[in-house]
């Protein structure tokens, strides 16, 4: 089913707020924060402060609790205010070898990891170009998850559901027009991508 009739009533969002923790590098996190700015209408601010002392890993793995973290957001969340927590950690879910991120529709909050988003963690080289377009994508698909969007079966819709970085790197960098008319009108200025 399509995003658009997949989608629940959203929260009203008026700003969006960064946190990134100690393992993303300042630039890279002001970086991403330009870019997805571009593409919303709702300003885009990065918090100067840490968001995150002590993570929280999974039992017997070397991840981070993604829920942990996304239940660590929302108690300090602010209505109107998304914040999104940006970690250079491998985050994972006890039903999933990993996730690249996690938000609940219609929330408050999300997570986003860039652990593997980075062409080195596949034994290539650096790629910043690649690294930026998969980190953008994956904000705006966990955006569109707190507007309240469900995955989509639109191969071209960033709210495709993405088990690889494959994946992300052939799924679309735009809203379908179904995800696209269940998007608040003030929140994304470019639907497509």
């Amino acid at each position: 089913m399509a995003g658009g009739a997949n989608s629940v009533e959203p929260s009203r969002i008026e700003t969006v707020r960064f946190l990134a923790d100690g393992e993303v590098p300042r630039a890279l996190a002001e970086d991403i924060v330009a870019h997805v700015s571009r593409r919303l209408v709702v300003p885009c601010r990065l918090d100067p402060a840490p968001w995150m002392n002590d993570p929280l890993h999974l039992a017997g793995r070397e991840q981070v609790d993604a829920d942990r973290l996304l239940a660590g957001l929302e108690r300090t969340a602010v209505a109107g205010t998304v914040q999104l927590g940006l970690t250079g950690f491998d985050i994972g879910l006890a039903i999933f070898t990993f996730v690249f991120g996690r938000a609940a529709r219609g929330g408050h909050c999300a997570v986003v990891s860039i652990a593997r988003l980075a062409p080195e963690h596949y034994g290539l080289e650096p790629d910043a170009d690649a690294l930026m377009r998969r980190a953008v994508t994956e904000v705006l698909h966990e955006l569109g998850h707190v507007a309240g969007l469900g995955h989509c079966n639109d191969f071209n819709c960033i709210m495709r559901f993405a088990p690889n970085v494959e994946s992300i790197d052939v799924r679309g960098s735009g809203f379908c027009a179904a995800c696209a008319a269940g998007l608040p009108r003030d929140l994304v200025a470019h639907v497509r991508g």
